[in-house]
């Protein structure tokens, strides 16, 4: 199982990033795709597309959340998708940056106070792999709105070497019970997953290509 490169540890920085401007680490060379939840945020510059949509319904259910003076989406169950409709741009890439603005609460933490293991779940239909996650430390447990950023790797396919987002498993595409659920590059109609944070928050997510965002330890710093 590949390894999230900032699990289980995140690097110090002077001060958190203001969540209510788009981080100034971002690369504008960089291609990026995101959706803005409540609307608050624009295109950074012409190489990013608004072509991710949230999803809901199913094992992914999500509603409306207002919460620290924003609204975005709370996570119902334990899976939080995302389709990318411009999914083949990452047939290519080797790694993933997942920007993502959540709101600091429990909901990171497990019943017994400690941060709460979570994955990203990548690939379609007959061959997913989860992504380690890892936890974030109790400081995000702010009850105030933070950037995140994650890195994933994007791995291969035994069967046919494809990327696992970018590329559907040739077993979906001739599958009629699995081609209508992986048409994203993922699961369930979607192209990324998380997995593992019940009523987790979120106001704002991206992909985008490595080092988009910047670095995780750039974002990665949590108010008080």
């Amino acid at each position: 199982m590949a390894v999230l490169a900032l699990a289980g540890s995140i690097f110090a920085q002077a001060a958190p990033l203001d969540p209510e401007a788009l981080p100034p680490t971002i690369d504008p060379a960089r291609k990026v795709h995101f959706v803005s939840l409540d609307g608050a945020f624009q295109p950074a510059n012409t190489n990013w597309l608004p072509c991710l949509k949230t999803l809901t319904g199913g094992d992914h259910t999500t509603e409306a959340v207002t919460v620290g003076g924003h609204t975005g989406v709370k996570v119902s169950g334990i899976k939080f998708n995302n389709a990318d409709t411009n999914f083949s741009f990452w047939a290519d890439k080797h790694t993933i940056d997942i920007l993502m603005q959540v709101y600091g609460d429990d909901a990171f933490l497990d019943e017994n106070g400690q941060p709460r293991y979570f994955n990203f779940l990548t690939g379609t239909l007959p061959e997913p792999i989860a992504m380690d996650g890892g936890t974030l430390p109790k400081e995000i447990d702010n009850h105030k709105w933070n950037w995140v950023l994650f890195r994933i790797p994007n791995g291969l396919r035994h069967m046919d070497g494809g990327r696992l987002v970018g590329t559907i498993h040739p077993k979906a595409k001739n599958d009629p019970k699995i081609s209508g659920v992986s048409r994203m590059s993922g699961q369930n109609g979607g192209t990324i997953r998380m997995d593992g944070l019940h009523d987790l928050k979120v106001r704002f997510v991206a992909f985008g290509e490595r080092g988009a965002f910047g670095e995780p330890e750039q974002i990665n710093v949590f108010a008080k």
